[in-house]
């Protein structure tokens, strides 16, 4: 029987993608060899796969299946490249992992890995498969001070951000961001929480000390780490997708990142909608649950999904903006003033969304204090109200 041709089409569509990557993530390589007995990737598909960030483990997945060969050769080796590039780039990552994790052990500190890291070395089958940007550790308050001056001792630097104050930044449970000046070297994001940004803090009430406490010890390079609880890593991961990434790049592999996560780990999905009920990041968590369901078949977290499903004009409201056919052309919302409109329609509650819109507007004291470093006038409020109405808040 002649093989079906997968293609991408320049829009970025995948013609027979959803089952492609329905079947790329199965346990296994039956599946995946039985899919490529029928059907083919070309070099676009492959390209499209490399654009989603899934070029290295598709390329894993492929070769695991003993099905490389099946591919045409510049599927082939488009899929190889990008494989390759990211095992030079996890080498890399990898020292930078243990360095950091050796300087902070040696202050004390047992930091809580999450995101790329976590997912790579306890999540993927092979740490090249998730590429990442940087390395995300969360310390407490107190441990902070100390973490800050662990890496600056190791040759690291601190970045500052004109837009992203620290003080703006502890308001927020963001970030301090550590630049490495050695070669190989990259950027290392001190937390202060895992759920961090303007739009948690003043829609969400999430419980930082009770996932803090839950955290489960883990050995990462050699060196001890902690990591999310899974229900808390599904949650964090769905949040910071939907809402910091607004479904944007790297919304595919975003996507994979929980597939996996809850392939790998057993899920109390029914947790999951608990606590993302509770802590009002429930439509943002269904939101990412429901893609992640649809394009890649994650038939297990229909209890959670069901349970966080908004009412029909809100899920109507959100498919105008997010889809599964917009995530696979990878629309990106980031840039333009539609994205105000998403981010209002993820929030749980009506008055946390008017809440929103007021705040950002119209500030408080403390909060103007901690973005512009002065005190607060007439002024200033003018400015920010100023540059809010245009889309810069």
């Amino acid at each position: 029987m002649k093989a079906n041709s997968v293609r991408a089409r320049s829009s970025g569509e995948f013609r027979g993608g959803v089952a492609f990557l329905r079947t790329l993530v199965l346990p296994g390589a039956a599946a995946l060899g039985d899919w490529l007995t029928t059907n083919a990737l070309d070099a676009d598909a492959a390209r499209w796969l490399c654009t989603h960030g899934l070029g290295p483990y598709a390329f894993h997945r492929l070769r695991e299946a003993g099905k490389l060969d099946a591919l045409p050769a510049a599927a082939g080796e488009l899929l190889r490249g990008a494989y390759y590039r990211a095992v030079a780039d996890t080498v890399l990552h990898n020292r930078e992992l243990a360095v950091a994790l050796d300087a902070l052990t040696g202050a004390g500190i047992t930091p809580i890995l999450f995101k790329g890291a976590a997912l790579a070395h306890t999540v993927y089958p092979d740490p090249a498969c998730r590429p990442m940007g940087d390395l995300d550790f969360w310390l407490t308050v107190d441990e902070m001070p100390r973490g800050q001056a662990a890496l600056s001792a190791i040759g690291y630097v601190q970045r500052h951000k004109p837009a992203r104050p620290i003080a703006l930044m502890m308001q927020h449970s963001g970030e301090i961001q550590m630049i490495g000046q050695h070669p190989g070297s990259g950027l290392v994001e001190l937390h202060w929480g895992a759920f961090a940004g303007e739009w948690l803090h003043r829609t969400a009430a999430v419980d930082d000390a009770a996932i803090r406490q839950r955290a489960v010890p883990v050995t990462v390079l050699g060196w001890p780490a902690r990591l999310l609880e899974t229900e808390d890593a599904v949650i964090q991961l769905a949040v910071h997708l939907a809402v910091n990434h607004q479904m944007a790049y790297p919304g595919l592999r975003g996507l994979l990142d929980v597939v996996l996560l809850a392939r790998a780990r057993d899920v109390d999905w029914v947790e999951v909608a608990g606590r993302a009920k509770g802590w009002r990041v429930g439509t943002a968590t269904w939101l990412v649950l429901g893609l992640a369901a649809e394009l890649f078949g994650l038939a297990t977290a229909a209890p959670a999904i069901d349970r966080l499903r908004p009412a029909r004009p809100r899920r109507w409201a959100l498919s105008r903006f997010v889809s599964p056919r917009s995530v696979l052309g990878r629309r990106d919302l980031t840039g333009g003033p539609l994205r105000f409109v998403y981010q209002l329609l993820l929030v749980d509650r009506t008055r946390d969304a008017v809440r929103l819109v007021w705040r950002a507007l119209w500030p408080e004291d403390a909060w103007l204090v901690a973005r512009y470093g002065r005190a607060a006038g007439l002024g200033m409020r003018l400015r920010h109200l100023t540059g809010a109405l245009r889309g810069r808040v």
